[in-house]
Order: C-alpha cells, then structure tokens, then sequence
C-alpha cells in the first residue's frame, strides 16, 4: 500500500495552484448541528502519477492519497475537513504543480535495540532502530531495556499514547506540549526519562496494576489477569501517515483459566483528534475480557450514557506532573456486560464477542488542546459520541 501525502499550510497556493479540471469532484455533507473538523476517507479511482491536492470550496486542505495495490491508482484519499452545521461542501481532486508544503499530524512507531546482545534479564548494547514488523523475542518482558518507552506508540498533533509490548500490555498517556510529531525524540535521552516533563511533554499517567487507560485484560474472581502466557506476539506498524496511524498486535495462544484464543488488536487514530479506536478479534470469545480506567484519588468520576453508547470518564489533580488529566473510554451499550470496581480500576467487562470496538481518549490542562474542567471534557466526550452516530456523508462523486 502506497500513502501519497499532500498537506498544505503555506499562503502561496491556498487557492487553486492549478486551472486544470478536477480529476474528481465530491459532495460532502455535515449531518449534525455541530460544526465539524476531522477527517474523512473518500473512496476514489483516479490517476495517481502526477501530484495531487484536494481542495474543499476552492480551498486546500489536507489530502492523504492512498493507491492500495501500488498500481499508480489512487483508490481512496483521506481528507481534514472543517464544515459548519448542515454544510454542504464541494471536494475536488485536481492535479497540483508541486509547490504545497507538507506536515505530519499523526504518527505511530516501533523503536527496538539492534546491534547488542541479550542477557538474562536485559538487552545490553546496540542502538534503537525503528521497525514496521517484530516478532517479540521469547525472552523479553519489562524493564529488557529492549524497546523504546517499552512498546510502540501512536500520537495525533493532540495527544499521544504507548502500550507497553509485554505481559503487562498496560495503556499509557503521552501528554503533547506541541501539535507536531513527538514520539520520535521520546526515551533516546534516557531510558525513561520521558517521567519528567521536557519541550514536548512526558508521560502523565501512573498505569501500574491497573487498567491504565483502555488497556485490555481479563477480570476473573476479582483479579485482572493479563498477557502472561501466550505461544507468541507479533507487533506491526500498519500505516505511518500524514492524517491517519495504525497499529496491528498479534496475540497467539493467550491462555488464562483454561481457555485460550488468539487475540487481534487493531489501534487506530487520526488527525484533529485525541480519540483512539480499538478493535479487537478473537478466535474464541472469552468470559470476562475487559477495559476501563485507572481509579485516582481526588478524581471526578461520570459514567454517562450517550445515544447508543456508554462513556466513561475521570478527570482530576492526578497526571505524573500533578496536574489536571482526564480519561475516557467509550462503548457501545449493547456490548457491555457490566461495569464493576477491581484493580484499582473501573472496569468494564465486554459480552462474549468474536469482535468487540471501543474507544479511548485523554485530555491535559497544558496539552495541545486544553481541558480545564470535567464538565468541559463531558462536552467534548458528547461531540465525539456524535460524530460517531453520525458522520460526515459522500453524497455524489463525479
């Protein structure tokens, strides 16, 4: 799969940098009575050998190309969009002549030692080298020294999160003091020394034993169990782009209780947001697989139930940098089988499913897009539970 990125921030082409007729032109509709800005796929089947742009009303806006088969087709494009309530807006593909300049607003990454040796308990020599596969070695765990901040990360230019590529598979939360890519610079100047606040941020949540923010796991007699025993894991960037990251991790042979699956977890955000989208396949549905959230002290706690969906939320004096943070995860209802109190978490236990989606998402009071209050963040929350319900609408291609 080719990604062709076209992102435009200079002033010298933000109208039209070519008098050429749109190669495709598109209509796209805001459903809502909520102004929008986010990103929308478009299906496409346009010639992909010259440089492209998308532009919204005459106006360039961000545009992700993306030719599937490297064909020279572009068979979808991924575009940032701003709509008003009920706006409908004009796309159009035209060719470009080259001059738009580009930035990142997303990025996922997977950074491991190469060029050492391991030990018995550590991984001693070598430099961190960022790779798109890995087949994590039989004798890693934590604290190997192995992977960079321990497991691969996501970031869009509003938050940025980590799991941790072990048995732990704790979900943790990157605060972003700028919109730009960060995770590249994150633990080359010391292992953790992402725990005290630096340029771009730091790490601003304390996961531990519990639940993090929307990690996985299994509750069972009051205990949560996690990746302890699995045949193998496999871990893969799946796209790196300019609008849009993902990550795909392979559990082979989880066993806990007896039973035991494999387990396929697909991580996804995008651009404008904070929202990360969790889907996860199982050979063998189980009892008792959960997510939820860490438990603080001190914090706000609202369990909120939204159209067809359920949201959870903290928000509290509780970051690593003893400031305001706030957690969320989102669920469908119908998915949800109860909600209980274990591991110093509020955990959320999923009905028996051989597929189950949730959503996650963190705000800081000094990130890029500040939340001063758990009202405000309850507002935010609501927005994104609408743009789920409904999104932005392709009308007509041409």
């Amino acid at each position: 799969m080719k990604f062709i990125p076209i992102l435009f921030f200079g002033l010298s082409c933000l109208f039209s940098c070519t008098s050429d007729a749109p190669m495709a032109s598109i209509a796209i509709r805001n459903p809502s009575d909520l102004a929008r800005k986010e990103v929308i796929e478009v299906a496409l089947n346009v010639d992909g050998e010259k440089p492209l742009q998308g532009q919204l009303n005459g106006r360039t806006v961000p545009t992700e190309f993306i030719d599937e088969n490297e064909d020279g087709i572009i068979e979808k494009a991924l575009v940032l969009l701003e709509l008003e309530p009920g706006e409908t807006a004009n796309l159009e593909v035209v060719t470009s002549d080259g001059s738009a300049n580009f930035t990142k607003m997303t990025q996922a990454e997977l950074s491991v030692k190469q060029g050492g040796a391991w030990t018995e308990k550590e991984y001693i020599g070598g430099s961190f080298v960022n790779l798109d596969f890995l087949r994590v070695p039989d004798q890693h765990t934590d604290h190997t020294y192995f992977v960079r901040y321990e497991g691969p990360g996501w970031e869009s230019d509003q938050m940025a999160y980590r799991f941790y590529l072990d048995w732990r598979n704790g979900m943790d939360v990157f605060g972003k003091l700028k919109p730009e890519p960060v995770l590249q610079s994150v633990g080359l100047d010391g292992f953790d020394s992402y725990h005290e606040l630096s340029d771009w941020g730091m790490d601003l949540l304390k996961v531990g034993k519990t639940l993090g923010l929307g990690s996985i796991g299994k509750f069972r007699n009051d205990t949560l169990h996690r990746f302890r025993v699995v045949d193998s894991v496999t871990c893969q960037i799946v796209k790196n782009g300019l609008l849009e990251s993902a990550i795909s991790t392979n559990y082979y042979g989880w066993a806990d209780g007896g039973n035991r699956t494999d387990l396929m977890s697909a991580i996804s955000i995008q651009a404008a947001s904070a929202l990360t989208t969790h889907s996860i396949r199982f050979t063998n549905p189980i009892e008792g697989f959960c997510t939820g959230l860490v438990k603080n002290v001190g914090e706000e706690y609202v369990n909120e139930v939204v159209d067809n969906y359920h949201i959870f939320a903290t928000y509290g004096k509780f970051s690593l940098n003893d400031d305001k943070l706030g957690l969320a995860v989102i669920v469908e209802t119908p998915s949800i089988s109860e909600v209980v109190d274990g591991a110093g978490s509020h955990v959320v236990l999923f009905n028996p499913s051989e597929e189950v989606t949730y959503h996650f998402m963190a705000v800081w009071e000094k990130g890029t897009n500040p939340i001063q209050s758990m009202d405000s963040f309850m507002a935010l929350l609501r927005q994104e539970v609408l743009r789920l319900n409904q999104p932005l609408q392709v009308l007509a291609v041409d």
